[in-house]
C-alpha cells in the first residue's frame, strides 16, 4: 500500500474515500451505507493517509511533519491538534483507542484494522433482487445528508476568517501570555491554509519578539528594542537563536509567497534586526514602506534601527510618521493600535525635551492628554515642560492632582527634579 491518495479503505468502522476526505460509518455486515457521513478536514484526513499507509506500524512526528507538512512550520501542538481532531471525527478514544494509538516520545500508530474497500465487495452476500432498490434508497439518504452536512462554504470555514485578526491583536498586545496566544492561533492558520503569506509573517514575528522579550535565560534587565536587546547579547542564547532561526524561515516563506506585501516585508525585516543585519532591515523596512506607507509598525522598527544608527532626526521623523499612520487607521484596529498610541505620542514628547525644544514637547504632550487624560507620563512630562518654561506652581498641581487621582505614592516634586536632572546630564554629555 505505497499510496492510497486516491483509494477507498475500511478502516475499523469507516469507509474512508482518501480522494476526497468523505468517511461513512459501514458494516461489514450490510452492502447499505450509513448515511450519516462525516467529511475530515484536509490536514486530518492527510495524516490518516500517513498512518493507514504505515498501519500497525509506528509513525514518527517527523514522519508525519515531512508529509503532511512538508513546506509550512508545524510544532508537537500542531501534530497533537490535528491527531486529537481526527480522533473526534472517527470516535476514538485516546485512552482506550480503537484506531490511534499515542506512543510517547516516539509517535502514533494506527490500530484498526485496513484493508481496501475493492476486497469487501468481493466478500459481500449475494444480494436479492430487491437490493438494488435498497442501494438506491440509501444513496439518496447519502446525497441528502451530504447536501446537509456540507454545503458549497462550509460553515468552518466562516469561523475560521477571524483566526488572523485575533491572532494579530494578540501579537500587539506586547504581554507574553497574549504572544504565546497569537502563535497558537498563527498556527492554526497555517494548518486551515497552508500558502496564508499574512499568518507566516505573523508567526514570525511573534517569534522574534519571544526571542527579545522572554527568551531564557534573561540577559540584562527590561527589554527597551530589538537593537538594545541584540547589542546586550540577549539575543545570542540559545532560546533566542533557535526561535530567531524559525522566524526567518516562515518571514522567507512569507515573502516569497507575497514579495510586495509591506506585512511580509516587515516580517523578514524584523527577522534581519534580531541578526544584526540593519542596513538589510532598513532596506526591507523602506520597501515595505513604499508599497504602504501607512504601516506604522514599520515606522516604529525604522525609528529603533535610526536610533541604533545615531540618527536622531530621521528616528524622530520616523516615529511622527508612525504615529500619523496609527491615528489614520485606529478605527480599523484599535485593538492592536490602543496599546502603543499614547505611549509613542509620549515617548515623542521625551525626545523633543530631551532637545531642548519646550515648544514642542508641550504640544506632543498635550496631544497625548488630549486622548488619554489621566496618562501619567504626558502628565508627568507636561509637568516638568511648565516647570522649566516659568509655571512652577502650574506643573506642581497637575502632577499633585495625578498623584490624588490615581493613588500614586511617588511625590510630585521628587519625580519632576529627577526628570530635570536627567535633561540636565543631558546636555552636558552633548
Amino acid at each position: 500500500m505505497n499510496s492510497i491518495e486516491s483509494e477507498k479503505l475500511q478502516i475499523g468502522d469507516w469507509q474512508i474515500d482518501f480522494a476526497s476526505g468523505l468517511a461513512v460509518p459501514f458494516s461489514t455486515t450490510s452492502a447499505v451505507p450509513d448515511p450519516s457521513a462525516i467529511r475530515l478536514e484536509p490536514k486530518s484526513c492527510q495524516v490518516l493517509t500517513v498512518l493507514a499507509t504505515h498501519a500497525g506500524q509506528v509513525v514518527s512526528k517527523q514522519m508525519l511533519i515531512d508529509a503532511v507538512w512538508p513546506d509550512s512550520y508545524a510544532s508537537d501542538d500542531t501534530i497533537a491538534r490535528t491527531v486529537s481532531r481526527l480522533r473526534t471525527s472517527l470516535g476514538d478514544d485516546p485512552k482506550q483507542p480503537r484506531y490511534i494509538e499515542t506512543l510517547p516520545k516516539r509517535g502514533y500508530r494506527l490500530c484498526a484494522t485496513v484493508q481496501p474497500v475493492t476486497a469487501l465487495a468481493r466478500s459481500a452476500p449475494r444480494q436479492d433482487k430487491r437490493q438494488p432498490l435498497i442501494w438506491l434508497a440509501g444513496l439518496f439518504l447519502a446525497v441528502v445528508a451530504l447536501i446537509y452536512l456540507f454545503p458549497a462554504e462550509p460553515p468552518s470555514v466562516a469561523a475560521n476568517d477571524d483566526l488572523l485578526q485575533r491572532a494579530n491583536d494578540y501579537y500587539h498586545q506586547m504581554r507574553l501570555a497574549d504572544n504565546e496566544m497569537a502563535i497558537a492561533l498563527y498556527e492554526q492558520k497555517l494548518e486551515l491554509d497552508p500558502v496564508a503569506a499574512e499568518a507566516y509573517a505573523g508567526l514570525a514575528n511573534a517569534l522574534v519578539q519571544k526571542a527579545f522579550r522572554w527568551s531564557e535565560p534573561r540577559v540584562g534587565g527590561e527589554p527597551v528594542s530589538i537593537t538594545d536587546q541584540y547589542q546586550n547579547g540577549a539575543l545570542s542564547t540559545p532560546a533566542a537563536q533557535a526561535n530567531v532561526r524559525r522566524a526567518a524561515v516562515l518571514a522567507e516563506r512569507a515573502v516569497a509567497l507575497q514579495p510586495n506585501s509591506a506585512i511580509a516585508l516587515k516580517a523578514l525585516g524584523f527577522v534581519r534586526s534580531a541578526q544584526g543585519e540593519w542596513q538589510a532591515a532598513i532596506e526591507l523596512y523602506e520597501r515595505a514602506i513604499a508599497h504602504d506607507p501607512n504601516a506604522w509598525p514599520v515606522w516604529i522598527n525604522l525609528a529603533d534601527l535610526y536610533t541604533a544608527q545615531q540618527q536622531d532626526a530621521a528616528a524622530l521623523a520616523a516615529l511622527e510618521q508612525a504615529f500619523a499612520a496609527m491615528t489614520l487607521s485606529y478605527n480599523e484596529d484599535p485593538v492592536q493600535i490602543r496599546p502603543w498610541y499614547a505611549q509613542l505620542g509620549v515617548l515623542i514628547a521625551d525626545r523633543y525635551w530631551l532637545r531642548h525644544d519646550d515648544a514642542n514637547a508641550e504640544t506632543w504632550y498635550r496631544t497625548v492628554l488630549s486622548f488619554a487624560p489621566l496618562d501619567p507620563a504626558a502628565t508627568i512630562g507636561l509637568a516638568a515642560v511648565l516647570q522649566t518654561t516659568g509655571d512652577k506652581a502650574g506643573g506642581l498641581r497637575l502632577c499633585s492632582d495625578l498623584q490624588r487621582r490615581l493613588k500614586q505614592s511617588d511625590d510630585c516634586a521628587t519625580v519632576l527634579k529627577r526628570r530635570l536632572q536627567s535633561r540636565a546630564e543631558t546636555r552636558r554629555d552633548n
